[in-house]
């Protein structure tokens, strides 16, 4: 990987993270946060890892924390590798999915598709988050609590109509980038370019768009104008492997 692609993939990284810790903090839960790794000994909402790596060359620092949640966990947990480089099947892990960084340089300014807002209250936010779960997500449980309306980092975003919201994405924001994630639309159709201006209009100053996919989604992502720049790899334990 090119020097420029390893800091580009840091970058990722480290966004990624910023919003583990936000949706963590808006659960209520604790988390640490060092050079190398993030983590949390709480239980993570559906689709959060507790535990996120920093920095490709740390692995030991990295592997001990991730072998003390296995001690402390009782229930499966998944661990997002940002660089693939740590193996974790001695650990009792096995890889969920691989994917890559993606990130696009903001070149021209864009405009917001039309229809698209910022959610803004409770009420909305469960509407949203509805539409969301229908699309993509099987747990019955609340992913994204009204406390992540109160982080000036974070914009639910969201196409409405009189029927509710028909499509949607998260905007995430870190220094240097913002990310787009949580893509969808209730229909289907392909809205991965709207989904990526709304993102660039969520916050105000000029930063690189970034984000993760794999397969057709990835497609999409490079369709768009986004370059691959690094690979990830998330891994998951099962609760039953720490009772052999």
């Amino acid at each position: 990987m090119s020097s420029v692609a390893s800091k580009r993939a840091r970058l990722c990284a480290g966004n990624n993270v910023d919003l583990c810790q936000a949706i963590f903090k808006a659960h209520g839960l604790s988390d640490r946060r060092s050079d190398s790794y993030w983590s949390s000994d709480g239980q993570a909402p559906p689709y959060y890892p507790n535990v996120a790596t920093l920095e490709a060359d740390a692995g030991a620092v990295q592997l001990a924390e991730i072998a003390r949640l296995t001690s402390v966990l009782a229930a499966s947990f998944s661990v997002k590798d940002g660089f693939c480089r740590l193996d974790l099947q001695p650990l009792g892990f096995s890889q969920l999915f691989e994917a890559s960084w993606t990130w696009m340089d903001l070149s021209h300014p864009v405009t917001t598709p039309s229809g698209w807002e910022r959610v803004e209250d409770a009420a909305s936010l469960e509407m949203w988050e509805f539409a969301w779960a229908d699309h993509a997500s099987p747990s019955s449980c609340r992913v994204f609590p009204k406390a992540v309306l109160a982080d000036p980092a974070i914009a639910v975003l969201g196409r409405r109509t009189t029927n509710g919201f028909t499509a949607g994405c998260i905007a995430n924001r870190s220094e240097r980038v913002t990310r787009v994630s949580n893509v969808f639309a209730t229909d289907g159709s392909p809205i991965y370019r709207n989904a990526v201006r709304a993102a660039a209009n969520a916050f105000a100053g000029s930063r690189a768009l970034v984000g993760y996919d794999a397969g057709e989604g990835l497609d999409e992502a490079l369709a768009c104008g986004f370059e691959a720049t690094g690979p990830l790899r998330v891994w998951i334990r099962d609760s039953q492997d720490k009772e052999e």
